[in-house]
């Protein structure tokens, strides 16, 4: 509770200025008492009688010139303006000093013989500009700190209406194929009923409600795929051919949910469905460290359809969205197609953190 409290006091803009003000009178009046071998409450109350021109100048450019001038491309009108101000507020700081700060704190014989000069003037505008250098690189850092969180959202929510669409792509034809083999099946009492009505069951339970985050462990995927590759063959007989082959030494790495599935359900709507003769499909999966490897191949039909492309579809776009958003340079996806056979060849590779 105390260090919540601590953190909910300095998160507070007013305490963070303050503190800003406090520190940079105590280091300045500092710095001129060791330049000048003299004593430091005199320097103290030099700082303290400039400190409301140093505060008008300061915020004055930060949230009035900058909002009003820099962010609007004004850039002639900004830059002009603050050579003006900039030299007024130095001019200011001189006179101050003369008649405010010596006629009440200095003795008239510790007066300087010379009051204004290049070096006074220049030293001066150091002094006005510094503060408001420092705001500003903080507020625009602040600011590109906000926009990269708004980035990083606005690609959370592209994600997540990206899994939406994925989710409402389970193909109808799937959807109506094994609802008739599981009536057929029901018809015959097949024992082997229960088990497809289980599978139907998981594999949907899965895609309401486990694969909402935008990783999921590659161990729940490959069920997933188990299960839908299951419910396929029951409308293949003997005719598909089948083969998976997996190395997996690590079944929590994470890789995006139904991403295996849309390129599993890829080989069977754009190859297999297609294909009446002996269709076919081979799967590699591996997982080595902090590697993932995945290859789908699958058999096209011997007879080309004309105008029609098989190149995987919104399914395939999806992933290569997503791909892109979430391992950006850590990650190659190549699809290959000739006259017989469609390839999918993806690697994800974790990035150190």
């Amino acid at each position: 509770m105390l260090l919540e409290s601590i953190n909910q006091f300095f998160n507070k803009r007013p305490v963070i200025h303050v503190l800003f003000w406090v520190v940079f009178v105590i280091v300045g009046s500092f710095i001129f008492s060791y330049q000048q071998n003299f004593p430091y409450q005199f320097y103290l109350m030099n700082f303290l009688v400039h400190l409301p021109l140093f505060l008008l100048y300061t915020y004055g450019v930060i949230y009035f010139m900058m909002p009003g001038l820099l962010l609007k491309r004004k850039f002639v009108l900004f830059f002009s303006g603050l050579i003006l101000v900039t030299g007024l507020a130095a001019l200011l700081r001189i006179l101050v000093s003369r008649y405010v700060y010596f006629e009440l704190f200095i003795p008239e014989i510790l007066y300087p013989k010379v009051w204004i000069s290049t070096e006074i003037f220049l030293i001066n505008v150091f002094w006005i500009l510094g503060p408001a250098i420092v705001f500003a690189m903080f507020k625009y850092y602040k600011n590109w700190l906000n926009s990269q969180t708004l980035a990083k959202e606005a690609e959370r929510k592209q994600l997540a209406s990206e899994l939406q669409v994925l989710k409402a792509q389970l193909n109808p034809h799937f959807l109506f194929n094994t609802f008739n083999n599981l009536y057929v099946l029901a018809l015959q009492k097949s024992d082997k009923t229960p088990e497809v009505i289980s599978k139907m069951s998981d594999l949907f339970h899965y895609v309401l409600y486990e694969c909402n985050s935008v990783e999921v462990p590659v161990s729940k995927e490959i069920k997933l795929i188990g299960d839908y590759i299951q419910l396929e063959e029951l409308r293949y007989d003997e005719r598909l051919s089948i083969k998976i082959h997996k190395e997996i030494d690590n079944s929590e790495f994470l890789i995006p949910p139904m991403m295996l599935y849309t390129f599993v359900e890829n080989c069977f709507k754009h190859g297999c469905s297609n294909d009446p003769d002996s269709p076919w499909i081979k799967l590699n999966i591996k997982v080595s460290g902090n590697q993932f490897e995945f290859e789908a191949s699958n058999s096209l039909p011997s007879v080309s359809y004309s105008g029609r492309k098989q190149d995987g579809g919104v399914g395939l776009s999806n992933i290569r969205r997503r791909l892109e958003l979430l391992y950006p340079g850590n990650h190659r996806l190549e699809i290959e197609k000739d006259d017989r056979v469609f390839v999918v060849r993806l690697k994800i590779r974790e990035s150190a953190t």
